[in-house]
């Protein structure tokens, strides 16, 4: 088994906004685009909340494998920011915390939403992400964690 569901602590957490460099596809260049996040940094520092920085995985396609991935920070408002950024909402919630093993962020996307959590709540559709404390290093795939909504708070 890729995630450990059973064990898995769950956090509430949710409420904020972040804003960043957005892909949508079947696979993800995660150092390309973390590097292009490089090309928007003075923008997004002027509304940042925080030094955190995040990965925001949602609308997966089950049949043809897509999903919107981005690479951002915390912002306190979209207001201002550059046109090209992705601005996702992170809604309050009910997430369990997860620290998969996996190679790539497409087989966690597809294996996250082929997983059977065993929650009451079947139609949480939430978007998963990932928190950083630190710069991320994409090439890395140790110390993950994986914040997947579970129920609606």
């Amino acid at each position: 088994m890729v995630l450990d569901t059973h064990e898995s602590e769950t956090e509430r957490h949710g409420n904020f906004l972040v804003a960043g460099v957005g892909h949508r596809g079947t696979e993800v260049d995660e150092a390309a685009l973390w590097a292009s996040l490089d090309d928007y940094a003075e923008d997004l520092e002027e509304h940042a909340v925080g030094t955190d920085h995040y990965a925001v995985m949602f609308d997966v396609d089950a049949d043809s494998g897509e999903f919107t991935y981005v690479a951002g920070r915390e912002v306190d408002s979209a207001d201002d920011l550059s046109p090209e950024l992705t601005v996702v909402e992170i809604p309050q919630a009910t997430y369990a915390v997860l620290r998969p093993e996996y190679e790539t962020v497409d087989e966690m996307v597809l294996t996250i939403h082929e997983e059977d959590l065993d929650y009451d709540d079947e139609d949480v559709h939430t978007p998963i992400f990932e928190r950083y404390e630190t710069r991320h290093d994409p090439s890395t795939v140790s110390d993950r964690e994986i914040y997947v909504p579970v129920r609606d708070d």
